[in-house]
């Protein structure tokens, strides 16, 4: 008996019907996903943006037939030959306007009342002077800081203010149906971040934006997951019938398919006519030549006893360094591509970053220098233990390829810049640091032409070291001096009262001579710490952005009394400022001070920060009259976006702070140090004071979450197209800046290190907890693994 059941059950559950019943189900399932996949999804996405489109115009119609009466009735006021003050008594002015009348002289801050006249009011007095149609403009003024509607008339050479409360169009917008999607209006000025002025409703599909005419205004409509739904297509009854396609495949596939037939697949047999059954003779193999070029070879043999001619006064009886000694070097050049960063060179030294690495670096950079038109590099080295062999290693290249060199010996990063920018004969250099790493890393920062070498440059640089061609020749290597020249320069430009005390930290980098000297002669009283050049930083990593790396300047300062305490970092570029009472100032706050200093002169200038900033920094410019411009974190394209600006200050949290106004626009610590001390001593203020000044928000450092390097950039990718943040906005300039209503979240790629970077900033301490537990829940989603260091919240 049982073996008839085994013969039945074979009878039905032959090979034959498995493989046509996947292939069944595959051909129905596959063709399922395929029709929603490439007809139906893209059908609904359309279908759905054309009627949110719609929608969106119909609600910003609405806010437009408000704006329209406005601009109707001040262009009517703006026409009549009427004197001001007696039109004023009869005009049919906007609802709720109040209107102040100003002669070209009064047009000065402060000036007027209800409100008062700042920086951007004043801006759009006297861009109204000679523009009679200048948009409505939405600005925060007034004692409480509010909201208003303002509007500027030149009528017979008096300029006329109209304000409104911005409740007259908040009205408008409250009685929008907002259970279609979220509604938003948003203000963008030209070169200025967009802002949110108003949202209401709940909508998370496409945004369609929606631009008012004659303003700056723009209606921002995201539709709501019931209408999407209500203007799609389901997907379930395709599926559904794929599955009664499949089911009924499946019965005839049993009812007719013939016991013991083959799939196609399964027919071609050894007994094919003609079949010989033995595969064909795969041929000769022929052995690739060596792939590497000869320009990758080692250069030739350069010994202390065989000096060349044109190097004999500068090298003579030095020991050449060894990567550039033919004997038992591999003339395979190892480049690993991870080292070549976003903006500059960093790796861990000896392994990645060796001799003969700064060697053929030294030759693509001479080769790339005499492309470029120059036929001079500078050359600089911070004080790691392994940037002098590095720093003659690059030399030894950059000679060989026919390129000259002048050695300004150890320094900080900024007179590297600094060379450039006054070098009479080139404005090119390259300088062996690693900046804020750890004591085993080194790395190269390169300027060319007087704009730093970065991103889609760098990877060129990096195929011109594994192939070539290099250019070959002999040039001539001399040093030179430039310390003393930029502390001139520095006191030629800054002015300080008075003897302030200042503890200085330099975490034993680069700057820990020219600091405190540059600061005696600026007159101020200097304690230093830590001002010992030691490439093995042993009392803190030269970080000044991480809180525990300036405990002990803190305790210093605290100790001392002292009026301020200056921390830089490794090569002097970065810098991050103590108060007397042992308060952080970080460098988006210094960006602030400056920024008020600075627009004070110099209204309506741009002013650049990164995504890590404070949003109080954006709202500050805006406030003294500045073009606020958030970009990406790093010095090289901070700097860039600065010259495409032509902005006259520039800061991300990190501690590069760049400033143009009498200076040169490179990140210098310490020259940023000695301007926020001028602003000490001109306002005669205290660094606490002047941070109590500024506006208040509950924050976190800087937080490193370590991750592999190979996974950071794709964390991050993932979190974009996965993350669900609800209504919040998405900034993508660098990584992910999720901006809610009252606070914000940052997530990012680290371009220095393998970490993820990560920040938080809210009105207050709940809503900083709440944003930031939102967006490490969704971070955790993708990378579950991953954890979160301490953090302490920064007034």
């Amino acid at each position: 008996m049982v073996s008839n059941k085994n013969d039945h059950r074979r009878v039905h559950l032959h090979k034959g019907l498995f493989l046509p019943s996947l292939l069944a189900a595959v051909a129905w399932l596959g063709g399922a996903y395929l029709l929603i996949e490439y007809v139906v999804d893209p059908y609904n996405q359309a279908q759905v943006r054309q009627v949110a489109q719609q929608q969106g115009e119909a609600f910003a119609q609405i806010v437009q037939q408000q704006l329209s009466e406005r601009s109707r009735r001040l262009q009517k006021v703006h026409a009549t030959e009427i004197p001001a003050l007696t039109l004023l008594e009869t005009a049919q002015l906007p609802e709720g306007s109040s209107v102040q009348v100003f002669t070209e002289q009064q047009i000065q801050v402060g000036a007027g009342a209800n409100p008062t006249l700042n920086f951007a009011l004043v801006d759009l007095l006297k861009r109204g002077r000679t523009d009679s149609r200048l948009p409505l403009e939405i600005l925060r003024t007034g004692k409480d800081n509010s909201l208003q509607l303002h509007s500027a008339l030149n009528l017979h050479g008096e300029q006329l203010l109209i304000s409104q409360p911005f409740a007259i169009l908040e009205n408008t917008l409250n009685g929008l149906d907002k259970s279609r999607g979220q509604i938003q209006l948003i203000q963008k000025f030209p070169d200025a971040p967009a802002q949110t002025l108003w949202r209401g409703g709940q909508g998370a599909g496409h945004a369609t934006g929606i631009n008012l005419q004659n303003s700056y205004l723009r209606i921002q409509f995201s539709p709501s997951d019931s209408f999407t739904n209500r203007h799609s297509l389901p997907e379930l009854w395709i599926y559904l019938g794929a599955g009664a396609g499949l089911l009924i495949s499946l019965v005839l596939l049993a009812a007719f398919l013939p016991r013991g037939t083959k799939a196609p697949w399964e027919r071609r047999g050894n007994g094919a006519k003609g079949g010989t059954g033995k595969s064909a003779p795969s041929g000769n193999v022929i052995q690739g030549e060596n792939p590497i070029p000869q320009s990758l070879a080692s250069p030739p043999s350069v010994t202390a006893d065989t000096p060349r001619q044109n190097r004999e006064n500068n090298t003579a009886g030095k020991q050449p360094p060894v990567a550039v000694r033919q004997s038992g070097l591999n003339p395979a050049i190892n480049c690993p591509q991870h080292v070549f960063r976003a903006y500059d060179i960093r790796g861990i030294a000896g392994e990645e970053i060796n001799e003969p690495f700064a060697y053929q670096l030294g030759r693509a950079l001479g080769t790339l220098a005499q492309h470029a038109g120059e036929s001079i590099l500078l050359v600089g080295r911070d004080g790691r233990n392994s940037s002098e062999l590095l720093g003659n290693c690059l030399v030894e290249g950059i000679l060989d390829s026919g390129c000259n060199s002048i050695n300004l010996g150890l320094i900080p990063s900024p007179l590297l810049y600094y060379a450039c920018v006054k070098g009479k004969n080139t404005s090119s250099g390259v300088i062996v640091t690693a900046s804020h790493n750890p004591a085993e890393d080194n790395g190269f920062k390169i300027v060319l032409k007087g704009r730093p070498l970065a991103e889609e440059k760098l990877q060129r640089l990096y195929q011109l070291m594994q192939k070539g061609p290099f250019k070959q020749g002999e040039g001539s290597n001399r040093e030179q001096e430039i310390k003393d020249k930029y502390i001139d320069e520095v006191l030629n430009n800054v002015a300080l009262a008075g003897q302030p005390h200042l503890v200085v930290d330099t975490g034993n980098g680069a700057a820990s001579v020219l600091a405190p000297r540059l600061f005696e002669q600026l007159g101020c009283a200097v304690t230093p710490i830590f001002c010992e050049v030691d490439g093995n930083f042993p009392n803190h990593p030269p970080d000044p952005s991480r809180p525990e790396n300036l405990q002990a300047l803190i305790d210093k300062v605290t100790e001392c009394g002292a009026d301020l305490g200056v921390a830089l970092d490794g090569d002097g570029d970065r810098v991050t400022l103590i108060s007397r009472s042992g308060r952080i100032a970080w460098a988006d706050q210094l960006v602030m001070l400056l920024a008020r200093d600075i627009l004070g002169r110099h209204p309506g200038e741009h002013i650049v920060f990164d995504v890590k900033s404070s949003r109080s920094l954006a709202q500050l410019i805006s406030q003294y009259g500045g073009r606020s411009v958030m970009w990406k974190t790093g010095h090289a394209p901070m700097k860039t976006k600065m010259l495409e600006t032509k902005a006259i200050l520039g800061g991300e949290l990190s501690g590069h702070i760049f400033i143009r106004d009498r200076w040169f626009g490179f990140d210098d610590g310490i020259y940023a140090a000695a301007r926020i001390l001028e602003i000490m001593a001109l306002r005669e203020q205290t660094l606490d004071e002047l941070l109590d000044s500024l506006p208040r928000m509950e924050s976190t450092p800087e937080i490193l979450l370590p991750v592999e390097e190979q996974e950071k950039f794709s964390l991050v990718d993932q979190l974009r197209e996965q993350g669900d943040f609800a209504n919040a906005d998405i900034n993508t300039i660098d990584g992910l800046r999720i901006e809610f209503s009252d606070g914000w979240g940052l997530v990012r790629a680290s371009n220095t290190t393998s970490a993820l970077t990560l920040r938080f900033e809210a009105e207050n301490a709940e809503a900083l907890e709440r944003i930031r537990t939102q967006v490490m829940d969704q971070l955790r989603r993708i990378a579950p693994a991953i954890t979160v260091p301490n953090w302490q919240l920064l007034d």
